[in-house]
């Protein structure tokens, strides 16, 4: 964990190309999630399928003749006709001949008839490693006397190695850890054997059920395994997204927490002179918060980082008002009462020689109260007389619960009419009016300038990653304290 903090002290000196802009932003995927999708392609990919109708005398065409393992077989004891030597078998394990046993052999032996699973769990074990136990439930059948059930685990030990700004996949091991047979007989056929055929079949079992699984098993789940987590370890953006040069998304640490694989990821965007807003340098992210309950990812930004997202994306537009509506009137002619008076000429200009403009060239931002968001935006309106010879400047800031949408893969802000305006200063000449200019100034942002301008927060939305079985169209935003949530709920 102090690796992975330690590497942000140095964030604000890596270099960085004219014109763009880079973010520091996380990136967690639930333990339990990464669990579910382990699951899911091991279960869609039918990996336990190579093991049924196989005998465990010989597994059939892998070249796993399973008895030649046990200490006490010679070479020759296995015939590559599949069958035994049976009179020395029976010599062997009892000392004595067991012709029940001998036929039973020569009829096919043991044989595994189904698989159920696997099961899977995963263990966290330090910040770069974890395990991943696969428990599977095999049926098997001896002829002519029982079938039984067995449950065995198999254990794949995977390491998340870090070299530079990339992680790689590697494999500590695979294997069936031998001993603890779990065994349940599901039918007696033949009860005079059942006893003596357990006893025979729990020792070959113990021995050479491990190779067994292990050499059929592990080669298909950890090449799966494997591309399963190169995808979750490589975002990208969605491939709807036009413009990819201007969108970028690293993942540049990658780290195991008790709850989530968290992945620290670098954003770039696009970002001229002048549009990014300042800010304190060197100024350290503050501890992640834990993730949603009920999650199985999140993109979590952190409050600066996403003010600073919102500088670069934004382009303002200034809006003309249309002089014929009531609110418009009205304040155009409180301004007047003290701005727009200075002699007989302006006086007797119509209304249409005059013009009411909406300016807000700086971006909006966003504030956390407790676990609200609220967006801020700063603005002017301004009252030009006659040719441009005279006007009067009224600047606001509005402030908005702030609303977010992450459909098709953007995720946009958005204000809503339940807002306040707050104006500094008020214009001189206007002693008394404040209150009336006030809710004008409100009434008008209300009903004219905020659908324009949430039309033009839609047009500048930011891309969102794409990761392989992850969605955020769906996801919400979590405040939280210090950080913004985009939380993908569980399914």
């Amino acid at each position: 964990m102090l690796l992975f903090w330690g590497s942000l002290l140095c964030w604000g000196l890596l270099p960085q190309a004219q014109g763009q802009a880079r973010h520091l932003l996380f990136l967690r995927v639930s333990k339990d999630q990464l669990e579910t999708d382990i699951s899911d392609l091991f279960s869609e990919q039918r990996i336990l399928d190579r093991v049924t109708r196989i005998p465990v005398t010989e597994a059939a065409d892998e070249g796993v003749p399973i008895l030649d393992h046990l200490p006490f077989v010679r070479e020759g004891l296995s015939r590559k006709s599949s069958r035994l030597d049976l009179s020395l078998l029976g010599d062997l394990l009892s000392g004595k001949s067991l012709p029940l046993l001998e036929e039973l052999f020569q009829a096919g032996g043991l044989i595994i008839e189904d698989a159920k699973g696997p099961e899977v769990t995963l263990q966290i074990l330090s910040d770069s490693l974890f395990q991943v136990t696969l428990q599977t439930k095999l049926y098997l059948s001896l002829q002519r006397i029982l079938r039984f059930s067995v449950i065995k685990n198999i254990r794949i030990g995977v390491r998340l190695e870090q070299t530079g700004n990339k992680t790689r996949v590697a494999f500590d091991d695979c294997h069936t850890p031998p001993g603890n047979l779990s065994i349940e007989v599901l039918e007696k056929m033949n009860p005079f054997l059942v006893n003596e055929a357990l006893k025979v079949m729990t020792g070959v079992l113990d021995k050479t059920l491990p190779f067994f699984l292990q050499k059929m098993v592990c080669p298909l789940a950890t090449t799966l395994l494997n591309s399963l987590l190169e995808d979750v370890l490589h975002i990208t953006l969605a491939p709807t997204i036009s413009g990819p040069e201007d969108f970028q998304y690293h993942v540049t640490t990658t780290e195991l927490t008790e709850e989530a694989i968290l992945m620290q990821v670098q954003l770039v965007t696009r970002c001229g002179p002048g549009q990014r807003a300042p800010r304190p340098d060197h100024l350290a992210p503050q501890p992640l918060p834990k993730l949603a309950q009920g999650s199985m990812a999140d993109l979590a930004f952190w409050l600066e980082a996403y003010n600073d997202i919102l500088s670069c994306l934004y382009t303002s537009k200034e809006l003309l008002v249309d002089l014929q509506d009531s609110t418009a009137a009205a304040l155009i002619q409180l301004l007047s009462l003290r701005e727009l008076e200075p002699g007989p000429e302006t006086s007797g200009q119509s209304r249409g020689s005059v013009g009411l403009t909406v300016s807000t060239p700086d971006p909006p931002t966003v504030r956390l109260d407790g676990h609200t968001a609220m967006a801020l935006q700063p603005g002017s309106l301004v009252l030009r007389g006659p040719s441009n010879t005279s006007s009067v400047s009224v600047s606001w800031k509005l402030l908005s619960k702030a609303m977010f949408s992450s459909k098709n893969q953007e995720l946009k802000l958005q204000f809503t009419t339940n807002s306040t305006v707050a104006l500094d200063p008020y214009p001189a000449g206007l002693a008394g009016q404040e209150e009336r200019l006030e809710a004008l100034v409100l009434e008008l942002l209300k009903r004219t300038f905020l659908p324009h301008h949430n039309e033009l927060l839609r047009e500048q939305g930011l891309p969102l990653p794409s990761i392989k079985g992850i969605s955020f169209d769906q996801a919400r935003m979590e405040p939280s304290e210090d950080y913004m949530l985009l939380t993908v709920p569980e399914e």
